[in-house]
C-alpha cells in the first residue's frame, strides 16, 4: 500500500479536485493523510501540519501538492530532509514545478502506483546571517532575492565566492537562484535556464546600473558572502516565499545545503519537453 501526504494552501486547492484525488487514491488501495489547510469532504483522514507530524506518520511514499509553484515550495519546506518524493498538481498558471495537470491527474497518479517514474534530486541552498535571520526555514528551493525596501533604493551589493571578490553590483537588486529557481524570477530578469541536474547557482542582477554586467553561473560548492550598502540603511531579503527587512549591517552567507529534495519525473515527460510546453517554444501561429 502506498501512502500519500496531500498538501494545499488554504484556498489554493479547490475542494472538488482534492476530494477527487483522495477518492482516486483510496479506490486504488492507497492511504492519504491531509494537510490541515486542505479543504476536503472525505472523513477519517489523518491530518498533518508540520515537519514533526510527517516524521510521526512515517513511511510516506509521496507528497502531492495541489496548487501552483508556491504551494510546491511550501510542501518542500514541510518535507525538509525527510527524503519524501514530491510531485505537484498544477492549479496555477505556468507551473514549472507542478508536473501533473489537474484535468488528467488520474493518469499521473496511476503511473505512481505502476512505478512509471524516476526520482530527481534537486539541490538546495542554505542561508545564514551575521545576525540571526527571522526566517521559518534556512534552506532555499528557488532563490534568494536582495532588493531595496519599499521606500529606499540599494546603492551596492558586494559579492564574494570562495573568498574571491566577484563584483559590487550597482543595481536595484540581486537574485541568487538554484537550477530549480532558474525558471522563476531569475529568468524574468534575463537569467539563463539551468537544467535541474546541474550543480551550479546563477547570480542575476535586477536592473543593473551598468549595462556590461550580466548573469553569472558559478559552482554550487562555492560559498557566497554578500554585503549590502543601501541608502536607507535597510534592505529587503526574500527567501523563496518569505520576505523580511534587514539592517544593511547584516551580512549574508549562502552555501549549498547538505541535503536535497526528491522530485518525480514521469516516464512520459522530461525537462526539455516541460520547457517547450510551458514557454511555448517551437510554436508558430503561422503554421496553424
Amino acid at each position: 500500500m502506498l501512502t500519500f501526504a496531500l498538501y494545499s494552501r488554504s484556498g489554493s486547492g479547490p475542494q472538488p479536485l482534492i476530494d477527487s484525488v483522495v477518492r482516486y487514491i483510496q479506490t486504488h488501495d492507497g492511504k492519504v493523510c491531509l494537510h490541515q489547510n486542505a479543504p476536503c469532504q472525505c472523513v477519517d483522514l489523518e491530518r498533518f501540519a508540520t515537519y514533526e507530524d510527517l516524521q510521526r506518520i512515517g513511511n510516506v511514499d509521496f507528497m502531492i501538492s495541489v496548487g501552483g509553484d508556491g504551494s510546491f515550495i511550501d510542501a518542500a519546506n514541510l518535507i525538509g530532509d525527510l527524503n519524501i518524493p514530491l510531485v505537484g498538481i498544477n492549479t496555477g498558471r505556468i507551473g514549472f514545478l507542478s508536473a501533473i495537470k489537474k484535468d488528467n491527474f488520474e493518469a499521473s497518479i496511476r503511473m505512481l502506483f505502476d512505478k512509471q517514474y524516476t526520482l530527481e534530486s534537486r539541490s538546495l541552498l542554505h542561508i545564514e546571517g551575521s545576525e540571526p535571520l527571522p526566517l521559518d526555514t534556512r534552506f532555499v528551493v528557488n532563490d534568494v532575492t536582495i532588493r531595496a525596501t519599499d521606500n529606499d533604493s540599494i546603492n551596492a551589493i558586494s559579492v564574494e565566492a570562495g573568498g574571491k571578490h566577484i563584483n559590487t553590483y550597482w543595481a536595484d537588486g540581486l537574485i541568487v537562484a538554484t537550477p530549480t529557481g532558474s525558471t522563476a524570477y531569475s529568468m524574468s530578469c534575463g537569467g539563463p535556464i539551468l537544467h535541474p541536474q546541474t550543480d551550479v547557482v546563477v547570480l542575476t542582477p535586477i536592473a543593473s546600473h551598468s549595462l556590461s554586467v550580466r548573469p553569472l553561473v558559478i559552482p554550487a560548492a562555492q560559498t557566497l558572502e554578500i554585503s549590502v550598502n543601501g541608502r536607507g540603511g535597510k534592505y529587503s531579503l526574500c527567501v523563496d516565499t518569505q520576505r523580511i527587512i534587514l539592517n544593511d549591517k547584516v551580512k549574508l552567507s549562502i552555501s549549498k545545503e547538505n541535503f536535497t529534495i526528491k522530485t518525480v519525473l514521469f516516464d512520459n515527460a522530461d525537462f526539455y519537453s516541460t520547457i517547450r510546453e510551458k514557454l511555448l517554444w517551437g510554436l508558430d501561429k503561422r503554421n496553424d
